[in-house]
């Protein structure tokens, strides 16, 4: 009989990698098998929330497009994982180019 877990399926709170013999845990792993998120999972995958993204989408041109799933104004959008990866890193280099410690 399966297991009642209320982990969202996806997502593991105890991942853990092996880095030669050694085992580390990270506190927090994403593990989608699709290259696409919807909404919700991008808000989980980015860690911010709903208001902080709906602010980003209308402020940041590099922040990741979602794809229509239909023709429709209204259509769901989806959205690719390595584009949100992308954004993180160009994030975080911004952020190591600004830093008063590289200068």
């Amino acid at each position: 009989m399966a297991s009642n877990s209320n982990t969202p399926i996806g997502l593991s709170n105890e991942p853990s990698c092996s880095v030669g013999e050694k085992e580390l845990a990270a506190p927090f792993t994403w593990q989608n098998p699709s290259p696409n998120l919807r909404f919700k999972e991008l808000l989980s995958f980015m860690r911010v929330s709903k208001s902080k993204a709906y602010e980003l989408i209308k402020k940041d041109p590099t922040f990741p497009k979602g794809i229509p799933l239909y023709d429709g104004e209204r259509s769901p959008k989806v959205y690719r994982v390595r584009d949100a990866l992308a954004w993180i890193e160009m994030r975080s280099s911004k952020s190591r180019n600004n830093s008063p410690l590289s200068n």
